[in-house]
């Protein structure tokens, strides 16, 4: 049993990974709201954003220009780097962070998804789970058709990566299934419903909770 609201000793870190469409971002503002009711400290962000200049990039990033796989790769790592010192602060405070994705996105997208060098690519992402620790990485997995579909109906323009073909959906898929066997990922079902999803989703999170409090 989840005990009553307080500020976590060194805050609290929660990664929502997944493909556009999957589910997570909904997840993720339901979470918000259920611990923000409850009195938890909780503050949500996104890892491609998250900071005043990682906002500017994600502009850039979500652009249709043409651009090489190298050039999406390192404007990814200049928006985590800003967001690690955001996730420093919030720490500090004591807050629940809960992220739009983190740098297993970079295996999924950019060196899966995009082509991008593996050692190179892993290297990075080794260094980003490293550096903003986070207690729990929620992955979300369901069909990738139904993703690419739900992602679409979305949006009223596709950007750059919401653009691309299905093949390249499944390579991100398969990027981030070797991320989950590669960290210690908690992966849903996200065919469920989003009730079904959010309850799982919730016992992850209060479950993180309990072990900081238990073994701070």
């Amino acid at each position: 049993m989840t005990v009553q609201p307080q500020k976590l000793p060194d805050g609290l870190i929660v990664m929502f990974e997944g493909l556009d469409g999957v589910g997570k971002s909904t997840q993720l503002k339901l979470a918000a709201a259920e611990l923000a009711k409850a009195g938890w400290p909780v503050e949500t962000t996104r890892n491609l954003g998250g900071t005043p200049i990682g906002e500017a990039l994600r502009e850039a990033m979500l652009s249709k220009l043409a651009r090489p796989a190298a050039t999406d790769f390192y404007i990814s790592i200049a928006i985590q780097e800003a967001l690690i010192e955001e996730l420093d602060s919030l720490r500090a405070q004591g807050k629940i962070v809960l992220i739009d994705r983190g740098p297993l996105s970079l295996a999924a997208y950019q060196i899966y998804g995009s082509g991008f060098d593996e050692a190179t690519g892993w290297r990075a992402v080794d260094d980003g789970m490293q550096s903003i620790r986070p207690e729990l990485v929620i992955g979300y997995k369901g069909n990738v058709d139904t993703a690419i579909k739900r992602a679409h109906q979305a949006s009223a323009e596709p950007d750059y990566f919401e653009s691309k073909p299905a093949a390249f959906f499944k390579r991100v898929q398969h990027g981030y299934d070797l991320a989950s066997d590669r960290y210690p990922v908690r992966v849903l079902d996200a065919e469920q419903s989003i009730e079904a999803v959010h309850t799982a989703t919730m016992e992850l999170v209060y479950g993180a909770i309990d072990s900081k409090l238990r073994y701070s």
